[in-house]
């Protein structure tokens, strides 16, 4: 199992009731624009976004983590 599965496990079993945020409330939750964002994360500097069809979102849990680091 790889590093970043094992966060996920980790993270997943950690919030039993973790959902899923759009961009609009991860924006909010992060102050952090969307064009910051996209740098950021092409830097490899941003939690793990999760594409469900078109949409992107986030696991709130892996959002509050990260800025809690």
């Amino acid at each position: 199992m790889s590093q970043q599965s094992k966060k996920r496990t980790q993270a997943s079993l950690s919030a039993p009731f973790d959902k899923y945020i759009d961009e609009k409330l991860r924006a909010e939750i992060t102050g952090i624009s969307r064009t910051t964002w996209w740098r950021l994360e092409r830097q490899g500097k941003t939690p793990p976004v999760y594409r469900i069809g078109q949409m992107k979102r986030w696991l709130l849990s892996e959002i509050l983590e990260y800025f809690t680091d």
